[in-house]
Order: structure tokens, then C-alpha cells, then sequence
């Protein structure tokens, strides 16, 4: 299937146990819920507590481990374990990150950067069509948060998503709060990076809210989306359509209520 073709599934939360009754009890007010798929590979009951919410919600797994762009053949292992909750699932697509989460030898713990190299993207193109093959579904990849900006690429960000997404058929999963970041931390203009990004692949969005660290502003799934986000988020569904927009919390959770708003704003700016 096409990203083009996917369906729209609207404005949805991340699942979070900590919020599981209360999630798998809104569904009057969510859409649909993005899952973290490490959370059930391990765990003896992790499959059929993803069937329970399958009952409820449209489900979209979400992965930690690919490293797609780490040099080097993709750990297949882990690949056999996600297409099992990919399949459970029954989603239109499985997304990860465009980055590295380990190098060989390394697990480096964390969302790392990659180079934006023609050599780096040769071999992305290799294990972005394998996992594509694997899994029967497209595969949508989320631009990260970064600290330090790696020297030796000859790519910009939007160039090397561009590429990829020319070659492989892919999607992208846009965190507009890590453009936001990004921009803050780096100084560039976010709303010129989205109109430098191939926007026709754009298939979800990611809206979260950070807080300041030393001066830098830091990418923490805490705090309510900022005003700076939701235009920014504004601005993207005014250049193309999205079909699916989600709230992600990892901590200081607020009252439900607060969450139900926010995913109830992003529902509206996407219908204009």
C-alpha cells in the first residue's frame, strides 16, 4: 500500500499504562492510540493485553530498536518480534525513528543522529525497503531531536527524508515539536524546514511539549504543547493534508482532562 492511500485515522494519545484505563475509556474523545511496541515484546502477556486495546482503538506500533541508520545488516531477531506486534496490531503501517540506536557492539541507549550522507542513504534504502518486505506495510520514519549538528553529510535533513521516501516508498512520521526544538537549539526557521521537507509523504505528526536544561531546550514528552507548536503544527496542515495527528505524554501527566483538550485542539487544526 501507498502512503498515499492510507487511512485517515484523526487525532489520537500515546497509550501509556499509566493512563490505561482511563485511555481505553475515551474513546468518545480519542481517536486512536499509538503504542510503544518494546513495552509489549517481552512480557509474557504483552500480546494480549495489545489485543485488548486493538478491541477499542485503531492501533499504530510504534518501535525504539530499528537503527535504521546504522551501517550494517538490521538485526532480524528484532524484526521478527515487531512484525508480531505489528501483525497483532493490524495497522496501516509501523513507524520507528530516522536515526541510530546503536553502532556495531554499542547499544547506544538513545535516539541518536545519523549522517545525512549519499553513502549513509544507500544503505538506508537497503534496510528500509527489508523492513518494508518483512512487515507487509509501509514503513513511516520520525525526524529526531539532536544536540550537536554531525559534520561530513552532504545532505540536508529534508534532501536525504526526500530521497528516501523517493526511493523506498516510505512515509514520514513528522514530531513537529522536534522541528520546533531543533530550530530553537540550532537556529534555523521551522516553517522554512517544512517547506523544504517532501510533504506529499507526511503521514502522522507527533505534538509534545519539553522544558529549558541549561539553556537548551529539551525534548521531554512532559509539558502541554506550546503555542509556538500548535502554529507550527497549524502552518503544516495549511501546506498538506495529514491523517493523523497524536499527543505523546511520557511523565508529569496531567489531569485526563487536559489530555482529552489537547488532542481535541489537534483535531480541530486539522480540519481547518
Amino acid at each position: 500500500m501507498s502512503v498515499g492511500a492510507l487511512p485517515y485515522l484523526g487525532s489520537g494519545l500515546g497509550y501509556r499504562r499509566e493512563l490505561g484505563d482511563r485511555t481505553l475509556a475515551a474513546r468518545s474523545d480519542i481517536d486512536f492510540v499509538e503504542v510503544v511496541v518494546e513495552e509489549f515484546l517481552d512480557r509474557p502477556d504483552g500480546l494480549d493485553e495489545l489485543r485488548r486495546i486493538v478491541e477499542i482503538y485503531p492501533v499504530v506500533p510504534h518501535g525504539l530498536g530499528l537503527s535504521i541508520g546504522t551501517a550494517g545488516p538490521l538485526d532480524r531477531g528484532y524484526l521478527t518480534a515487531i512484525k508480531r506486534v505489528s501483525d497483532v496490531s493490524g495497522s496501516p503501517y509501523y513507524s520507528d525513528h530516522l536515526c541510530m540506536t546503536r553502532v556495531p557492539g554499542i547499544d547506544l541507549g538513545q535516539l541518536a543522529p545519523m549522517w545525512f550522507s549519499t553513502g549513509v542513504l544507500r544503505g538506508t534504502i537497503d534496510r528500509v525497503n527489508e523492513v518494508q518486505e518483512t512487515l507487509g506495510k509501509p514503513l513511516v520514519l520520525e525526524n529526531v531531536t539532536y544536540l550537536v549538528e554531525l559534520t561530513g553529510s552532504d545532505l540536508t535533513q529534508p534532501e536525504f527524508f526526500a530521497r528516501l521516501v523517493e526511493a523506498t516508498g516510505c512515509g514520514i512520521l513528522l514530531d513537529v515539536t522536534n522541528v520546533y526544538t531543533n530550530a530553537v537549539n540550532h537556529g534555523f526557521d521551522p516553517h522554512q524546514f517544512l517547506a523544504d521537507m517532501p510533504l506529499d509523504a507526511v503521514v502522522q505528526v507527533h505534538l509534545a511539549g519539553g522544558f529549558w536544561h541549561d539553556g537548551v531546550l529539551m525534548d521531554g514528552h512532559s509539558h502541554p504543547v506550546p503555542p509556538q507548536v500548535w502554529e507550527l503544527f497549524a502552518d503544516l496542515c495549511a501546506r498538506t493534508d495529514i491523517k493523523a495527528a497524536l499527543l505523546e505524554y511520557d511523565q508529569n501527566y496531567p489531569d485526563f482532562a487536559d489530555l482529552v483538550d489537547q488532542v481535541a485542539t489537534a483535531r480541530r487544526i486539522m480540519s481547518g
